[in-house]
């Protein structure tokens, strides 16, 4: 891995905003359910590498061309946030447009991808927003042009809008427009997302934590400093893990989500010694709400809990008890939202150690005149001090042997990430050569 200063890398921003073609209308507004709102302490932040053959179709005319289009449809990205009298923030659709930016990079994509990973952030917008709500954009996109003539698309989106999943629909559809096609997937914004099932005494939900007010900074608050690694699986290894966890006979009866997942809850246990982490959280997509075209928070966020020693226990014992155990808590969270009236910060990622299954998100189907990312690499900021582990779909040409693979990030405290290593390293996860 090729370390290098962060100094420079990236230089000669351009700084602009595009807003839709046409008018949204006066007075329109959105109001975030109370899962949006659980969620605004969080940004997605993704980064898709396209080579030289397809940035010759990725002019910055014709990436903004096409978002003007995009963004008629997509009018809530161009919102601005308010707060109504009791403090409940709305999303004021004023057509203020999203932020975009240019850079300029003197490496190679080839060079880039052999760097540390640290580095990514540099493709992608850290903003967030606030701490003045009325200026804060809520999605930016950075185009980057490398040496080698290739270039990085990268998109920061807030959270609050929608998961991972509402995202990559937005960047695909965009890609669409750019390839002069209709796009398969629309929002649909006739529906309201507010209204959630009103549970009879719900117990507190275990999968979010409310931190103190952060007014109008939405960023999480950390009490050390966040590490994040991230490190390719491929089929052989997912194969070998398979077989040794599960034996021959069981090996298509086990999810690959939660079986990764229970292999790193026991490494990030041993880490921690004598705090091991018991109760974890589970985000997952949830097929049903995709199929409304719902841009929003649709996840199934979960929590299992354990009453034994994860360090001591069989993996195949808490892949079983990840699988069986988990339970849809996202009503508790709107009740639990609704109880203050959606004015509480809370954070949902690292609250517990969480686990995030993007492994469904369509990652690769941004496609520019036939040609699809190289590379796309997508991370959470504002992740709390538990930690949060996400699994990627790999691209499909991911070397011999890769085709099925998959792609691991993990955000921990900076102090546990070198014990984690020698842990994934042992549990095969890692291999020797990575992340030297």
């Amino acid at each position: 891995m090729v370390l290098a200063s962060q100094e420079n890398l990236v230089y000669g921003i351009k700084l602009s905003s595009v807003g839709p073609g046409r008018i949204t209308g006066s007075d329109v507004v959105h109001d975030p359910s109370g899962m949006d709102l659980a969620m605004k302490l969080h940004y997605l932040r993704g980064v898709y590498f396209f080579s030289r053959q397809a940035a010759q179709g990725l002019t910055i005319v014709r990436i903004k061309e096409a978002t003007f289009t995009w963004l008629n449809v997509h009018y809530r990205t161009c919102g601005r946030f308010r707060r109504s009298e009791s403090g409940r923030p709305y999303l004021k659709c004023n057509d203020c447009g999203v932020r975009f930016l240019e850079a300029q990079c003197d490496k190679t994509i080839e060079e880039w991808l052999e760097m540390d990973l640290s580095h990514q952030k540099l493709l992608a917008s850290n903003q967030v927003i606030g701490p003045e709500l009325f200026f804060s954009p809520l999605v930016l996109f950075q185009v980057t042009h490398f040496r080698c003539g290739g270039i990085s698309l990268g998109l920061s989106w807030a959270h609050v809008l929608g998961d991972a999943f509402a995202a990559s629909d937005f960047i695909n559809g965009l890609g669409q427009i750019m390839s002069a096609l209709e796009p398969n997937r629309l929002p649909n914004y006739t529906t309201s997302n507010t209204k959630f099932q009103k549970l009879e005494n719900p117990p507190p939900p275990l999968s979010i934590k409310q931190v103190n007010p952060v007014g109008d900074h939405w960023i999480t608050p950390n009490n050390c400093k966040m590490e994040t690694l991230s490190f390719p699986i491929t089929a052989t290894q997912l194969n070998n893990l398979q077989f040794k966890i599960l034996g021959q006979n069981q090996i298509d009866q086990m999810p690959i989500f939660e079986l990764i997942s229970a292999i790193i809850w026991q490494c990030v246990a041993k880490v921690r010694e004598g705090s091991e982490p018991k109760l974890v959280t589970i985000c997952k997509n949830d097929p049903k709400e995709r199929t409304r075209g719902e841009c929003s928070n649709s996840q199934i966020i979960s929590t299992v809990k354990a009453d034994f020693s994860i360090t001591d226990a069989d993996p195949k014992k808490l892949a079983t008890l990840l699988v069986k155990q988990a339970g849809n808590e996202r009503s508790q969270i709107e009740e639990a939202m609704e109880n203050d009236n959606g004015v509480a910060d809370f954070v949902v990622y690292g609250a517990n150690l969480t686990f995030v299954n993007w492994e469904d998100a369509d990652l690769y189907e941004l496609e520019v005149k036939g040609h699809k990312p190289v590379c796309v690499h997508y991370n959470i900021q504002g992740v709390g001090d538990e930690g949060a582990v996400l699994l990627l779909p790999g691209p499909k040409d991911f070397g011999e042997g890769r085709g099925e693979g998959r792609v691991v990030n993990i955000i921990l405290p900076e102090k546990e990430v070198f014990g984690l290593k020698s842990e994934l390293r042992k549990n095969d996860l890692l291999l020797e050569n990575e992340l030297e």
